[in-house]
């Protein structure tokens, strides 16, 4: 029954940080600047990987075709995370735009709508 107990609790934990991070993520996808932070810095990442890979561990892992490929991988996964983060960005800064020449486009049109009930007013009361 112990077992049981403590498998439930370990599986509770692991929801939560799991939730944890799915909210994390919601918030760091939907506000700009944590956007565009943690782009910088995931690139930084992989770029301090590569440079580390190539410079200071490149004969240590020809030496294990293993640790090779599970380095390497890990710097492509970081540049994938990078340029789907970086088209995200790109998507949303250009849904933002869509929607603020919207609200212009309305703003404008209700301004010359103003404008041309204020020119009739001045022609009738001219007449």
């Amino acid at each position: 029954m112990s077992k049981s107990g403590n498998q439930n609790e370990n599986d509770n934990g692991a929801s939560k940080r799991v939730a944890i991070g799915l909210a994390f993520g919601s918030v760091v996808l939907k506000e700009r600047r944590l956007r565009r932070n943690a782009l910088f810095g995931l690139t930084l990442l992989a770029l301090l990987l590569v440079f580390g890979g190539t410079v200071f561990l490149g004969d240590g892992l020809m030496k294990s075709p293993i640790a090779f490929l599970a380095f390497w991988g890990i710097c492509f996964l970081m540049v994938g995370l990078v340029l789907l983060l970086a088209l995200y960005d790109l998507l949303a800064v250009r849904k933002e735009h869509r929607r603020r020449v919207k609200d212009l486009e309305r703003q404008l049109a209700d301004a010359a709508a103003e404008a041309r009930e204020i020119a009739r007013r001045e022609v009738k009361a001219q007449d």
